[in-house]
Order: structure tokens, then C-alpha cells, then sequence
């Protein structure tokens, strides 16, 4: 068991199971208390996929003379500044930043990715894997899994003589082994190349090539996810306090070695709190695993130690959960201090503000179902969004296009979290049930209707661009609602705002044909995988439904019903995914091309099952329409039951899983290989 994780905010210092992570602010101070003439910085972000010595990761703290510092900043050029302080661009899409994220491939570094797209069996597999729009032109051609896994082992044949190339062809199949939902096989893959990459340690002319620290971090951080994943939370749990334990170690090395750090010797805020919340999640789905087995196997003891195992399990998930927001959003607040470090403020934000979605959904989950405690939590993560753009604004940081669609996902989620709460689906068995029929009084109807549309609204522009910037005509006519102009200011503001949007789109166009013509003179820009587009809109299913069960309250049963069968289509949309309708639940004969539910995620499967449960909801309360709420009850039986992946539902003796709640479709166990895309 892990040690009881303590907080404890003196001189803004954090005390994780016995040993001290210091924010920016607090190091300073020590290293004054101290007599030490070092200034203790937080260090740029590494703009490499692993540590050397002329790129500092993105750390807690790092030891460095100030005036050595200046000296070295003073005496390069803007150019030789630019050429160190800026990596070429990855040559792969970056995948969508979502909670089941892996990308493994994201780990290799451009040299290999070349090396290897020389290879066609490579190049097909990173083609689909990364939802090439080349690959929609052959969609006539669809490609099963077992032959892309077939050419993947004869390009290792062809790379036996190649161990660092043959290596990385296992990072490859385990992205296509996760993309499918075949988390065993992932993993195994993973762990066949962990193993290559140790057996290339001694090099033929008897050199060490030794695996780096921050390799083995990223490595043990994606076998993590995988298994929770997977629902194998135990083993999930062990990875995660492993990691904790060799953190906790190096911060009580840095403690014992402030004037002469070691390389590689730093602990990252993110990898701080990313560990943490690892351990905070999986120990939270436990804790819901067990008792959903207590109940089914009428298990009713109350018997004091029994509460207190459980009372205890909860300080330990709130605590672990609340240190990682605390030190995410301190650590931003002392980024912020110097302008040189406005990105890492950025990358500190986001995560604080995924760190708070999880907070906000453990409180839902746990005890009484706090509701003022979750809307208060996830306000706050809304609140942390808006403060990023503004902090941006202020101190001019360009925020990379992919962060901004990463943080308006966040922010979506945010929404329809609250308005889940507010509505009262967090309880799926109460969704199932065909006597459900709960009236909310108007003034919470009206804040769920309000939290649901503004998610639906940004699930919208991710999907199809910002409505502002969307030209559909020549003329730069408005699509936008006309106005009723019974009111001589409205009108006035009606016109301004369309006179702006007329000039902004004018703009746009005189930039897109600008970018046209300087298409050889502009830098290269790392594009983003079509994925993103198809995961939005996946899980815009959840948006809608609950627009739509805002509706169904209100009485306007047709409207509802409409935006359901949206959802419904919108949840069945992801191109990686199994028909409801398919004879078998294996992922084994997947093919490329096929749309429905995702195999890969948990998230969208949880949220195509409760669409389907909320749908049945209001097909229950309509007359003669019980038998579309039994097919839509039987729908989502069966994507709990295949499709809901192993761990997250509970079986019963009778063969049956009991629903756990969709809530934890947000759960976000973020990856600190995230934030290095650039």
C-alpha cells in the first residue's frame, strides 16, 4: 500500500508521503534559508521527446546560477537562441489529446519515423493508425488488422539486422492493438519492446548504450494507462506507486544536493501530478469496483471496520487528487512570475484544469454525491481556462493550435458534466428504469439547459471550425439567426456585429490566399491526425443528449426526440469502431473503414450507453413507444456488456453487469508525453 499522501501548504510547499515537492517559490526561499547563492528556476520545456543535456526537461526546479545564465543568454545571438531553443516539427499527426490517448509512436524520434516510412508494410500501418487523408481515397479498400500486423512482422524481418528500427516496429503495434481495443496485445507489444530496448544496452563494440530515466518514465507511464484502460486497476495502482516512490526518492536526493544537481536528477510538476492523479483514479475505480461486488453479492456489512476501510480508501483518493491539483495550479501561478516561462504556464493550466474535472467527478461519485462541491470544482476548471487565454493575451503566447483544441475540450466537458449533475442522470440504473420520470423545477432546469448548450456550442466549432470564420457564401453573406428589429438599439448592435463579422471574414480570406502564395516560404507545421474531428464528434453524443433530455423536461417531446437520434448517429460515428448490429464482439476482424461505437475508449462507449439510456428514458414516458425503449435498453446492455471493457462493470451472479455511472466518461488520467508535442 502506498503511504498516506499528506498535504501541507506551508511557504506554498506540498508534502507528498513524507518527502517535500517544492513549488518554484518555496525552493527559492529554502535555498536563501539555506545560504545557497544558486537561484532556483524552473527550467524551459524540453522541445525533444527525451532529456539531454543541451534540453532541460520541463522540471520542478533546477539548479542554476543566475549569472552564469544571463552570461549564456547575452552572449548568443537571436539566431543561435532560435536554433536551441527550437525542434523541427514531428513528422507524424499529432493524435488527438483525449483520456485514451496513447500514441506510443509519438516516442519516436524523426530520424527513425523517416527510416521507417522507406518501408511500404510501415508506411500503410502509420497511414491508418493515424487516419491518413490519403487513406480516404482507397476507403474501397478496406484493410483488416490481421494484415496490417502481418506486414508490420515481415518489416521485421526485413530490420532484424537493424535493432533500434526493429525495436520500434512493437511501439507501432501497439498503437494499432490499442486503436482496436486489444489492450492485452498492447501491452504485450510494449513490454516485447521495453525488453528490445534493454537487450540494446551493450553494444556490439562493448559500449553502453543505457536506457535513459525519463525513456523508462514514459514507457512505465503508457503500460499504466493501458491497463486502466483495460479495467486491470490493480495492476494500474502498482505502476503508478511505483513511479510515486522513485519520484519521492529523487526529491529527497535533490533535498540532500542543492548546489551540485545531477543531470536527469529533477522532478517534473507534471509528472508529479500526472503520477498522483494515476494513483488517485485508479484507487477511485477500485473503490466503485468492490462495492459495485458488495452489493451484488448482497454483502451488508456495517460493521465499523468495514467503514473504516472505506472511509479511509476515500481520504487517500481525495487526497491524492486534491495534492495534484494544488500543486498544478500553485506551480502556474509561480510560471507566470517570469515571461520566459508563459508556455510552461500553459501546458500548467491545462493540466490543472483536467486535474480538476477529476476532482469534481470524485466528489460526485463518492460519499453523498456533493453537487456543490463538483459544479464548485469544475467551475474552477473553467475558470483556470479562461485565465490561460487571458494570460496568454497579456503577456502575447501563442497558443499551439492543438493546445487550444485540447483546452476547448476540457472546456465541453466541463459543461456537460455539470449539466449531467444538474439533471440527475449520474445514477445509469435510475436511467434504465421504465417508471423514471423526474421534474426538475425551472430555475435547475434552466442552468442544465444553459451548461448543456454551451457544450454542445463548443463541440460544434471543433468539429466545423468557428462559426465567426465559417465563409458560405461569396459575398460574405451571414448565416447566422436574422433579428426581429422591433428594437431600434438592437437592430444597431445587430448590424455592428455583422459589419464585424463581414470585416473578419474579409480578413480571413486575404490571409488564407496570402498563405497560398508564401506556401514555400513558410515554416513547416506539424499537421493534426483527421482524428480529432471523429473523436469530437463522438463525443458531442453526450452534448446532445443531454440537450435533448433538457427538452424532454420541458415537454417538447418531438424536438427531444429528434436531437436524440443525432446523438444516437454521432456516438456510432467513430471510423475505428463495431456496429451495434455486428454478430461478434471481437475486435480481432476489425477493419479499416467500418464506423460505430469506439473500441478504444471507454469514454465514448460510456457515453454511446447512456445516450441510449436517456433516449429510452423518454420513450418509456411516451405512449406506445415501450417497444423502442426495450431495443434502446438492449442496446445499451450490449455495449455494457461487450464494449464496456472488463473493470468498469461489475458482473453479478446472474450473469448480469450492473451499470456504473457515465460520470466516469471524464475521468482523464493525463500523460505527461502530451505536453511534449510542440
Amino acid at each position: 500500500m502506498m503511504m498516506m499522501l499528506r498535504t501541507i501548504v506551508h511557504s506554498r510547499s506540498v508534502r507528498l508521503g513524507g518527502h517535500l515537492y517544492l513549488s518554484p517559490l518555496a525552493a527559492t526561499n529554502h535555498a536563501a534559508a539555506s545560504g545557497s547563492s544558486s537561484n532556483i528556476i524552473l527550467s524551459y520545456p524540453s522541445n525533444s521527446h527525451f532529456s539531454t543535456p543541451t534540453q532541460p526537461s520541463r522540471s520542478f526546479w533546477s539548479s542554476t546560477t543566475s549569472s552564469s545564465s544571463s552570461q549564456e543568454d547575452e552572449g548568443q545571438t537571436p539566431e543561435k537562441k532560435n536554433k536551441s531553443t527550437t525542434a523541427p516539427p514531428h513528422l507524424l499527426p499529432i493524435p488527438p489529446l483525449t483520456p485514451s490517448n496513447i500514441s506510443a509512436t509519438s516516442l519516436l524520434p524523426n530520424s527513425t519515423i523517416e527510416s521507417l516510412k522507406c518501408l511500404p508494410e510501415i508506411q500503410s500501418a502509420l497511414d491508418i493508425l493515424y487516419h491518413s487523408r490519403s487513406t480516404n481515397s482507397n476507403s474501397n479498400q478496406p484493410t483488416n488488422t490481421q494484415q496490417l500486423h502481418s506486414n508490420l512482422q515481415r518489416a521485421r524481418d526485413i530490420l532484424q539486422s537493424l535493432p533500434e528500427l526493429h525495436s520500434s516496429t512493437y511501439l507501432i503495434s501497439t498503437d494499432l492493438y490499442a486503436l482496436c481495443g486489444q489492450f492485452d496485445l498492447a501491452l504485450e507489444s510494449l513490454g516485447r519492446y521495453n525488453h528490445l530496448l534493454q537487450q540494446q544496452q551493450h553494444q556490439p563494440n562493448g559500449k553502453m548504450k543505457k536506457m535513459t530515466k525519463q525513456q523508462r518514465v514514459q514507457l512505465q507511464f503508457l503500460q499504466a494507462k493501458l491497463y486502466t484502460l483495460s479495467g486491470q486497476f490493480t495492476l494500474a495502482l502498482s505502476e503508478y506507486e511505483d513511479l510515486l516512490e522513485k519520484m519521492e526518492q529523487d526529491v529527497e536526493r535533490q533535498m540532500k544536493q542543492q548546489h551540485n544537481q545531477p543531470p536527469g536528477g529533477v522532478v517534473s510538476v507534471i509528472d508529479g501530478a500526472a503520477t498522483l492523479t494515476g494513483v488517485g483514479l485508479t484507487k477511485l475505480l477500485l473503490l466503485l469496483y468492490q462495492e459495485e461486488n458488495k452489493e451484488e453479492n448482497n454483502n451488508h456489512d456495517t460493521s465499523s471496520s468495514s467503514t473504516t476501510t472505506t472511509t479511509t480508501a476515500i481520504n487517500e483518493i481525495m487526497e491524492a487528487m486534491e495534492t495534484s491539483t494544488e500543486m498544478l495550479l500553485e506551480s502556474r501561478q509561480d510560471a507566470l512570475h517570469s515571461p520566459k516561462h508563459a508556455d510552461l504556464a500553459i501546458d500548467l493550466g491545462i493540466a490543472a484544469s483536467i486535474s480538476l474535472t477529476n476532482l469534481g467527478v470524485a466528489h460526485c461519485l463518492l460519499g453523498k454525491k456533493n453537487k456543490v462541491k463538483s459544479i464548485e470544482q469544475w467551475k474552477k476548471g473553467i475558470d483556470t481556462l479562461d485565465a490561460l487565454l487571458s494570460d496568454a493575451m497579456n503577456t502575447a503566447t501563442i497558443i499551439p493550435r492543438h493546445k487550444f483544441l485540447w483546452m476547448e475540450s476540457i472546456r465541453a466537458r466541463l459543461h456537460c458534466d455539470i449539466a449531467c449533475l444538474l439533471l440527475g442522470l449520474v445514477d445509469p440504473s435510475s436511467s434504465s428504469s421504465p417508471t423514471t420520470k423526474k421534474q426538475l423545477d425551472d430555475d435547475t432546469l434552466k442552468l442544465a439547459s444553459e451548461a448543456a448548450k454551451k457544450g454542445l456550442d463548443i463541440y460544434d466549432e471543433l468539429i466545423n471550425g468557428a462559426k465567426i470564420l465559417r465563409v458560405e457564401n461569396d459575398d460574405g453573406g451571414s448565416s447566422s439567426s436574422t433579428h426581429d428589429g422591433n428594437n431600434i438599439d438592437e437592430e444597431d448592435n445587430d448590424d455592428n456585429k455583422k459589419e464585424w463579422e463581414r470585416i473578419l471574414k474579409e480578413e480571413v480570406k486575404k490571409k488564407k490566399k496570402q498563405e497560398n502564395d508564401d506556401d514555400d516560404n513558410k515554416p513547416p507545421e506539424v499537421s493534426l491526425s483527421p482524428l480529432w474531428i471523429d473523436y469530437h464528434r463522438c463525443e458531442s453524443a453526450r452534448a446532445l443528449g443531454l440537450v435533448a433530455h433538457c427538452y424532454a423536461q420541458a415537454g417538447a417531446a418531438v424536438t427531444s426526440e429528434g436531437l436524440f437520434q443525432s446523438a444516437l448517429d454521432a456516438s456510432s460515428s467513430y471510423p475505428f469502431g463495431q456496429s451495434l448490429r455486428s454478430s461478434s464482439s471481437s475486435s480481432s476482424n476489425f477493419v479499416h473503414g467500418g464506423k460505430g461505437i469506439a473500441l478504444s475508449s471507454p469514454n465514448l462507449a460510456f457515453i454511446a450507453r447512456d445516450v441510449r439510456l436517456w433516449y429510452a428514458m423518454l420513450c418509456n414516458n411516451w405512449e406506445k413507444r415501450k417497444g423502442d425503449a426495450d431495443r434502446l435498453l438492449a442496446d445499451a446492455q450490449k455495449i455494457d456488456k461487450d464494449m464496456v471493457f472488463q473493470g468498469y462493470s461489475s458482473s453479478s451472479q446472474e450473469g448480469k453487469k450492473k451499470r456504473i455511472s457515465g460520470m466516469i466518461s471524464s475521468l482523464w488520467l493525463f500523460n505527461p508525453i502530451d505536453f511534449e508535442r510542440k
